[in-house]
């Protein structure tokens, strides 16, 4: 059984699939901005700007076959993630955790909450969220490019649910298109696009890793 190899790979289509979505780009982002344990991980500089920090010999997702999706954490640390709206915020952390689930579930991926062996967790910190007013873009509606954008860091950590080992962390900042933006009357939109690609993204790569 093949399943300890090629574990950067897995991880590496994660990271592509997830924030390589259309409307969206990568930023740069600094790793002192990653909240999880990274004791014995190594880092990968193959998908920069993108952060990955794997964990040699780890488990590729060919080996899980049950998914635990936690609610995404909000990392407040950044002062203007205090200037949005709690409403606003929880209604982004709903729907990053709904997109996900769906996915996996839309997949044949048993997505559920009990911890037991083959069951890997996946977890989020979302900090960074930028919704900016998209007024500016309604009155340039006719411009080539968006004046204002949505931007969001994310950082993904996978975990073995059983050891709580974390295999993997990908930190990645996205910001929504500025040019040829699908809806440039809506900054939340460029948000919930990046959390879409995460989600496909994810799926995608358990897909890959599953020979699907």
């Amino acid at each position: 059984m093949v399943r300890f190899k090629a574990g950067a790979a897995i991880l590496a289509a994660v990271v592509t699939l997830a924030v390589a979505g259309c409307g969206s780009s990568s930023k740069s982002v600094q790793s002192s901005a990653i909240t999880a344990d990274l004791t014995g991980l190594v880092r990968d500089n193959s998908s920069a700007p993108t952060i990955i920090y794997k964990r040699p010999g780890a488990p590729t997702f060919a080996a899980y076959n049950k998914f635990i999706v936690e609610p995404p954490r909000v990392d407040y640390t950044d002062p203007k993630m205090k200037e949005l709206s709690p409403r606003s915020v929880r209604r982004m952390q709903l729907y990053f955790y709904d997109a996900v689930i769906k996915e996996l579930r839309e997949g044949g991926y048993t997505v559920g909450t009990r911890t037991e062996p083959n069951t890997m967790r996946i977890s989020f910190v979302i900090s960074g969220l930028k919704a900016p007013n998209a007024m500016p873009n309604i009155v340039a509606a006719f411009a080539p490019v968006a004046i204002s954008v949505g931007e969001v860091t994310v950082e993904g950590i996978f975990s073995d649910a059983v050891t709580r080992r974390i295999d993997a962390v990908a930190l990645d900042r996205a910001a929504g298109s500025r040019v040829l933006n699908s809806k440039p009357w809506s900054t939340w939109a460029d948000v919930e696009s990046a959390f879409d690609t995460w989600a496909e993204g994810i799926r995608g790569a358990i897909d890959k890793a599953n020979g699907r």
